[in-house]
């Protein structure tokens, strides 16, 4: 059954500081400004720094609907000094323009681990640099960012900014960014006060086409001279002479500088309104956006339903220095030089209003579901009892959302004393203590709730009680899991079950990994991902550790599945980043991620690392989990065969099937093993030990089909591409056309699934085992299937899936080389380069045998056959009479010809005769065979 969790979203941003604001239909255009802006945007930074009031947003808002430029907008305040909210809502900006974009990267940047922030900060960076299109980010008031780590964030964005990323900051003076080196270089676009200050031909433009006032020249000079091009003090200026009979008096009678106008023109103004509309805009002074429901709540509760509404398009009728935030018009702001004004009014006539007006703003924004401005207008009103009890009341909530961080911050404004005495606040602290990796706080605080909880609490408990002893549990659970002691961890999540109900954020998070898993059996890759993000996500909100890096492995498998094997890698370094401790120590989790970087580097070919990541794996995960290690060891010994080691593979494969077979084992485990020592075994030639293992697995007979009706679709797809390397194995070995059409049969049957559910691993390998079959029954379409598969895998970094073939692909590879070549070739073909590079890696590497090194001193004379411990070499009877022909000198054709078999059927028992013998050339072959009587 799936799963809606919709229902379970993260607390809301405040739309209206990532939303672009709007300007009104009648303005003023300023061409001379937005093509400045437009060339700034071919770099890597334009930079606004005008004082308040020049218009800087409204000429950023023009340019942009000029444009037609998709834009990230965040309106900055003081708040956004906090780093974790600060990049929140900036990679809230980046989705809510380029959904998609900067999914992973809020996690590293919020943590307090050392160098998570700036591998969080390249992340994001990639994520840009990957994109199709043009990011535009705009940081509008920017003046309020003081905080010198994110201001050396930007710096490091700008940076490094790749060539699509173009950011443009707006602000009141010059930020405490490096911007020297970007003058230097002429990366740098800067817009001044001058620049912004309007000239006399906009100022006419503005009175006549804004304020429908047509005024003589000598009245707009005057205009120039007192306001010095200032817009906002000419919009003031503008509302008061409406009402004035000879306009060039009221300039005449003004004394002091262009600021003295403003705080003057903005009391004519006030004074002018009606007593309904004054008091409006001073209660209404507390917030610092507005909507009809909130001014409703805030400056009239007894209001009929409406009034806000009324009220706002009034003011904006009117130009009283309010602007639009949305395109629906619903969501406004003040000017802030009209705001300050108002506030500082109200703060002298009626100062003891104010915090019941914050209140009101608190309670509203707590109803709506904004519990971080809740917060913030709580803590303006000074009463810090009340604040805690709306804290109280809602930290369930902002824990489970996965609030953790600005919950955290919250509570730290609550003085000490008063926290000691809530559990509730104390276990908050707890919750974010280990969210940032302060375990030895988490500890203290712990302790102090647990001891509280013992002198307090007994049963029958109170859902309140319940509630606290849950989250206690988690929390402990947490840190056990940190300390790696597994056995306590699931001690303590066994009791969270205890107190907590099925909705619980814990329960929610495992029900989330089971529902994944569902997909992931099913061999939908597209569903298993989509799945297994919103896994992460609930995993997230619930602090669940443990889940959200398995989540996220899986995450990253499924991804390898589809062929995104750097997508894969990213994954699995955020999930390793997640799982390892501050002191970056090992850790049981550590070890899952080590096991999929290892498969998918010895995918890539990356031996070297591969076996390092593999081998820590192992070792890791069997400090604890010792069946949690049977995927290292399954790809351990893949690896040592490829290494020529194939004793040491023999070996790993024994272990892991006792390990499969244990009762902690899983299900399929032992199939899997089973299945993996058939394909080692088929990929080294060996027929007899595969035919074993098959035995072992309690497999139907070659010919037989395997049901899908008893396996996961992985499981059964793996048996199955297993199944058809025996057909061909067999088929080569006796000859058989039989057994080379139902490997076909097989292979048409798994395409269609392969690629309806996006499995391009799966489809690369039917691609080449068709081409293979293909070529022993002399089809000639064999190269166009391998060439498709070469296709597939070049642009994602596939090696080892073409060269684990060996020898039964090398002509073939050949072939396909030459027609890249000959040119006139389809577009699916893959690039000449990359097929030479296999052929090249095909001949360096080492065919897969027991014992290589007494061939070679053979071979080289060094040893003699008398003191060397030969390998067992058990030849056919068709191999001895290939290799008969060999001795004499024949070519593969010649001897096809004298034994009436294909040429392929010749390569295939000639690929057998040099594995059974460990050597590597015909010469090397025939010398050992008559050294051991094989042959005369």
């Amino acid at each position: 059954m799936v799963t809606d969790y919709s229902q379970f979203s993260e607390q809301p941003l405040l739309q209206t500081k990532i939303s672009i604001p709007q300007i009104p239909h009648e303005f003023v255009q300023r061409p001379r400004l937005t093509s400045r802006i437009t060339r700034g945007a071919q770099g890597p930074l334009t930079l606004l720094a005008v004082p308040v009031g020049f218009g800087k947003t409204h000429l950023l808002v023009e340019w942009l609907e000029q444009t037609e430029r998709k834009a990230a907008w965040l309106n900055v305040d003081s708040e956004d000094n906090d780093i974790a909210r600060f990049f929140n809502y900036l990679t809230g900006a980046l989705q809510n323009a380029y959904p998609g974009l900067a999914e992973d990267v809020l996690d590293l940047i919020q943590s307090t681990k050392p160098g998570s922030l700036k591998l969080g900060l390249t992340i994001l960076i990639n994520d840009i640099a990957a994109t199709d299109e043009d990011i535009v980010l705009i940081l509008d008031d920017f003046q309020n960012i003081q905080n010198q780590a994110i201001l050396d964030s930007v710096d490091f964005i700008i940076k490094h900014s790749p060539h699509n990323f173009h950011l443009i900051i707006a602000s009141r003076n010059t930020p405490g960014l490096e911007l020297a080196h970007l003058r230097v270089k002429g990366l740098l676009t800067e817009l001044s006060l001058e620049d912004l200050r309007f000239n006399s031909e906009e100022i006419a433009q503005f009175c006549e086409e804004v304020m429908g006032l047509k005024l003589p020249p000598e009245v707009i000079q005057s205009l120039i001279d007192r306001t010095d091009g200032w817009v906002t003090a000419l919009q003031m200026a503008a509302v008061t002479i409406q009402n004035q009979t000879d306009p060039g008096e009221f300039f005449d009678n003004l004394q002091g500088d262009s600021h003295i106008l403003v705080d003057y023109l903005a009391e004519e103004v006030l004074d002018q309104q009606p007593d309904e509309i004054r008091q409006f805009l001073l209660r209404s002074s507390v917030l610092d956006t507005l909507n009809s429901s909130l001014v409703e709540a805030v400056v009239n509760p007894d209001a009929q339903p409406g009034y806000g509404s009324v009220i706002l398009n009034r003011l904006e009728n009117a130009h009283l220095f309010i602007t639009a935030l949305d395109e629906k018009r619903e969501w406004f702001r003040y000017h802030q030089l009209f705001l300050d004004f108002l506030r500082h009014i109200q703060s002298e006539i009626n100062p003891d209003e104010i915090p019941i007006l914050q209140k009101r703003a608190a309670a509203w924004f707590e109803h709506n579901g904004n519990l971080d401005e809740a917060f913030r207008y709580a803590f303006k009103t000074d009463d810090i009892i009340w604040t805690a009890d709306l804290l109280e009341r809602n930290i369930q909530t902002m824990i489970e959302t996965g609030n953790v961080l600005p919950l955290t911050h919250w509570i730290g404004k609550v003085p000490p004393e008063i926290v000691q005495e809530r559990p509730t606040l104390m276990l908050g602290l707890a919750w974010g203590a280990i969210a940032i990796y302060q375990l030895d706080m988490a500890e203290y605080l712990i302790s102090n709730i647990q001891r509280g909880c013992d002198e307090t609490k007994h049963e029958p408990f109170s859902k309140e009680d319940e509630t606290i002893l849950g989250g206690l549990a988690i929390c402990q659970s947490t840190l056990a899991l940190f300390n790696s002691n597994i056995e306590q961890a699931a001690e303590y999540a066994d009791l969270s079950r205890k107190y907590l109900q099925e909705e619980s954020p814990l329960m929610r998070s495992i029900a989330a990994l089971d529902n994944s898993l569902y997909h992931v059996f099913s061999g939908d890759t597209e569903k298993a991902i989509d799945s297994l993000k919103d896994t992460i996500r609930i995993a997230r909100q619930s602090n669940n550790l443990m889940i959200r890096v398995i989540g996220t492995i899986q995450l990253a498998e499924t991804q390898a599945m589809q062929g995104q094997l750097d997508q894969a890698l990213a994954s699995l370094q955020k999930a390793k980043f997640l799982a390892s401790s501050p002191e970056e120590q090992n850790h049981p989790l550590t070890s899952l991620v080590d096991n999929s970087v290892g498969a998918i580097l010895l995918e890539k070919n990356e031996l070297e690392q591969a076996d390092a990541h593999l081998e820590r794996g192992y070792r890791d995960a069997n400090q604890l989990w010792t069946i949690s290690s049977l995927d290292s060891l399954v790809a351990r010994a893949h690896l040592k065969q490829i290494q020529g080691d194939l004793q040491g593979s023999k070996d790993i494969i024994a272990e892991a099937a006792k390990m499969a077979l244990s009762t902690e084992s899983s299900q399929w485990d032992d199939t899997l093993v089973s299945a993996t020592a058939v394909r080692l075994a088929l990929l080294r030639g060996d027929l007899a030990d595969a035919s074993q293992w098959w035995i072992k697995g309690g497999f139907p007979s070659v010919e037989m089909d395997i049901s899908l009706s008893k396996y996961p679709y992985q499981i059964f797809e793996y048996l199955k591409l297993v199944q058809i390397r025996f057909l061909l194995l067999r088929g080569q070995d006796l000859d058989q056309d039989e057994d080379f059409k139902l490997a076909i049969k097989n292979l048409e049957l798994l395409m269609p699934e392969a690629r309806k559910f996006k499995r391009r691993t799966s489809e690369i390998e039917i691609l080449i085992l068709q081409a293979e079959a293909l070529e022993c029954l002399g089809d000639s379409s064999a190269k166009d299937r391998l060439l498709q598969a070469l296709a597939l895998g070049e642009p994602s970094g596939y090696r080892r899936i073409y060269l684990n073939e060996g020898s039964r692909i090398s002509d073939l590879l050949e072939a396909c080389l030459t027609t890249r070549q000959d040119g006139g070739a389809p577009s699916y073909l893959p690039s000449a380069k990359f097929i030479r590079s296999l052929i090249r890696d095909l001949r360096e590497q080492t065919p897969p045998t027991e014992k290589r090194a007494p061939a070679q001193l053979l071979e080289e004379g060094i040893i003699t056959t008398r003191t060397v411990e030969i390998p067992e070499a058990t030849l056919s009877q068709r191999e001895i009479e290939v290799l008969t022909l060999i001795a004499q000198g024949k070519s593969n054709k010649e001897i096809s010809s004298e034994l009436y078999l294909a040429v392929n059927t010749v390569k295939r028992h000639a690929y057998n005769i040099y594995n059974k013998l460990g050597v590597n050339r015909r010469t090397q072959a025939v010398a050992l065979a008559r050294k051991l009587d094989l042959i005369p």
